[in-house]
C-alpha cells in the first residue's frame, strides 16, 4: 500500500534542512556562474568556441562510456578491445571539429582532457613513493594524448583536399545542450543498472565514498556493487559540470532570456537531484559510515528515480529551444495552436511514478526468495499503460499531421518508442515475476534497465514535441468555417 512509502521514508532529514542544504548549494552555484561567465566571455571565440567545449564534453562522454562497459568485466579480450576504443573518442571528436567548421581539433582534446581531470586522481596509486611524480606524469600523459589523438582526427578529416562540410548553423549552446542531455542520458542507464542489481546502498556514505573524497576513491576498489553505484556518481558529477557549463555558456553567449534562464533552472534541478540522491543513500546530513547514523530514504528513491527523467526531458526541450531552426520557425507564426503534448506529459509523469513506486517498494525476502510485489502499483503501472499508449497515439497523429517536417519525425518516434516501451515492459514484467530467489537473472537487468532507459527517452520525444507545437500557427476563424462548410 501507500502508506509504506510514508512508513519506510527517513524522518531524521527534515524538510528544513534539506531545503537549507539546497539553499547553500544555489549559492555556490551561484558563485561559479559568476566566475565562469566573464571567464568565457574574456576568453571570446579567438581561443574557445562554443564548438571546442560541446565537443571536447562529447569526447570526454565518449570515454567514459565505452570506459564503464570495459569494467563490467566482459572478458580479456573483450575488455582490452572496449579499452582501446576508449581512444577513438578524441580522434573522433576532432574529426568531427575539422569537418564541421566551428571547433579546434586540439582544442577538442584539450577541453576532454580538462573534464576527464574529475576521475584522473583516482588512477594512479597512493603506494608509490612521490603521489605527486606520478599524478603530474598521469595529468600531463592525458592532455598530451587526447590533444594528440584528436589532431590526428582533425588530419584525417582534412587529408587529400577533403573538403570541410559547409559551417553549419549551429548554435552552440544548442549544441551543448544536445551534448549535455546525451549526459544525463548516459547518467539514467547508470542509475537503472544500479537499481537493477539492487546495489543503490552498496555504498554506505555520501558525499564521499567510503570515507575517501569520491573523485579520489581508488579503482582498484571498484568492485561488484560498489562498481556500479560510485560510477553512477560520477556520471552524476559529470552532468552537474555539463550543465553548469551549459549555464554559464548561454549567459556568456547572451542568448535569449528564455533560454539563459532556462538552462539555470535547469542547473538548479541537476543539484537538486543530486542532493535527492545522496539523502537516499545517507537519509540525513552526514559523513559517517556507521549505521546506526543512517537512514536510507525509500521516498527520496522514488523522487529520485522520477526527477532524473523529468530532468532529462527538460534538457531536451532546451536543446529544441535554443535551435536555430526552431528560432526561425517560431518567428514566422503569430498565434500558436493548442498544444496536445501537455496532456501527454502530464500522462507519462503520472505513469513515470507508479513504475518508480514499483520499482522501489519491492520488499526483501527475509528466507532468500524473490522480493514480495507491491501488486498495487503493478496493477495501476499496467492499467495506466493504456491511458499512456492512446495518448501517444494520439498526439503522434496530431504531430504528423502538423506539416512540419520535425513534428512529423516526433509523431513517428512516438509511435515507435511506445511500441517498443510496451514489448520491454511485458518483458521485464515477465522475467520479475519469473524470479524465485534473492538471486538477479541478468535478463530481468536487462529488459528492466532497457525499459527504465526506453521510458526516459519517450518522456523527452514528448516534451521536444511539445516545444516544436510551439511552431505552429492556431487555425483562423475563416479556415475552421470553410472546413465546417466542406
Amino acid at each position: 500500500m501507500l502508506p509504506s512509502l510514508v512508513a519506510q521514508a527517513d524522518p531524521s532529514v527534515s524538510l528544513a534542512g534539506f531545503l537549507a542544504m539546497f539553499a547553500g548549494a544555489l549559492v555556490a552555484l551561484a558563485v561559479l556562474l559568476a566566475i565562469a561567465v566573464p571567464v568565457l566571455r574574456a576568453l571570446g571565440a579567438e581561443v574557445l568556441r562554443g564548438g571546442d567545449l560541446a565537443l571536447g564534453f562529447a569526447a570526454t562522454v565518449g570515454m567514459w562510456t565505452v570506459g564503464y562497459a570495459a569494467m563490467m568485466r566482459p572478458g580479456l579480450l573483450a575488455g582490452e578491445a572496449l579499452f582501446a576504443l576508449t581512444l577513438s573518442a578524441p580522434a573522433v571528436m576532432g574529426w568531427l571539429a575539422a569537418r564541421r567548421g566551428d571547433a579546434t581539433p586540439w582544442k577538442v582534446g584539450a577541453v576532454s582532457a580538462t573534464v576527464n581531470l574529475l576521475v584522473v586522481g583516482s588512477l594512479f596509486s597512493r603506494d608509490a613513493g612521490d603521489v605527486w611524480r606520478e599524478g603530474l606524469l598521469w595529468i600531463g600523459g592525458l592532455y598530451g594524448a587526447s590533444i594528440a589523438l584528436s589532431v590526428f582526427g582533425g588530419w584525417i578529416a582534412l587529408r587529400g583536399g577533403c573538403v570541410r562540410w559547409a559551417q553549419r548553423r549551429s548554435d552552440p549552446v544548442n549544441l551543448f545542450a544536445t551534448v549535455s542531455a546525451i549526459t544525463v542520458f548516459l547518467l539514467l542507464i547508470t542509475g537503472g543498472l544500479v537499481t537493477g542489481l539492487e546495489e543503490g546502498l552498496a555504498v554506505p556514505d555520501w558525499p564521499n565514498t567510503f570515507g575517501h573524497n569520491m573523485l579520489l576513491y581508488p579503482i582498484s576498489e571498484m568492485k561488484g556493487g560498489v562498481y556500479y553505484e560510485h560510477v553512477h556518481r560520477l556520471f552524476g558529477t559529470l552532468v552537474g559540470l555539463t550543465t553548469l557549463v551549459l549555464a554559464a555558456l548561454a549567459w556568456a553567449n547572451r542568448s535569449p532570456a528564455a533560454i539563459r534562464w532556462g538552462a539555470t533552472a535547469l542547473l538548479a534541478a541537476v543539484t537538486l537531484q543530486g542532493l535527492m540522491g545522496g539523502m537516499r543513500v545517507t537519509g540525513a546530513i552526514t559523513l559517517s559510515q556507521a549505521s546506526e547514523d543512517l537512514a536510507p530514504s525509500i521516498a527520496f528513491a522514488v523522487l529520485h528515480g522520477v526527477f532524473g527523467q523529468a530532468v532529462f526531458a527538460g534538457l531536451c526541450a532546451l536543446a529544441v529551444f535554443s535551435c536555430p531552426v526552431w528560432r526561425e520557425s517560431r518567428a514566422a507564426v503569430g498565434r500558436v495552436a493548442s498544444n496536445p503534448a501537455v496532456a501527454l506529459l502530464v500522462i507519462l509523469l503520472v505513469q513515470l511514478v507508479l513504475g518508480a513506486l514499483y520499482r522501489h517498494l519491492q520488499i526483501p525476502s527475509p528466507d532468500g526468495g524473490a522480493p514480495a510485489q507491491p501488486k498495487w502499483a503493478m496493477h495501476a503501472h499496467l492499467m495506466w499503460s493504456v491511458v499512456a499508449l492512446a495518448a501517444c497515439v494520439w498526439v503522434g497523429i496530431k504531430a504528423m499531421r502538423a506539416g512540419s517536417r520535425e513534428l512529423r519525425r516526433a509523431g513517428a518516434a512516438l509511435h515507435g518508442l511506445v511500441t517498443l516501451q510496451l514489448v520491454l515492459g511485458f518483458l521485464a514484467l515477465v522475467w520479475v515475476l519469473m524470479r524465485d530467489s534473492a538471486a538477479i537473472p541478468l535478463l530481468e537487468v536487462v529488459f528492466t534497465t532497457a525499459h527504465q532507459a526506453t521510458g526516459a527517452l519517450l518522456l523527452a520525444c514528448a516534451a521536444m514535441a511539445w516545444a516544436w507545437f510551439f511552431t505552429v500557427p492556431a487555425e483562423r476563424e475563416s479556415d475552421r468555417a470553410a472546413m465546417r462548410r466542406a
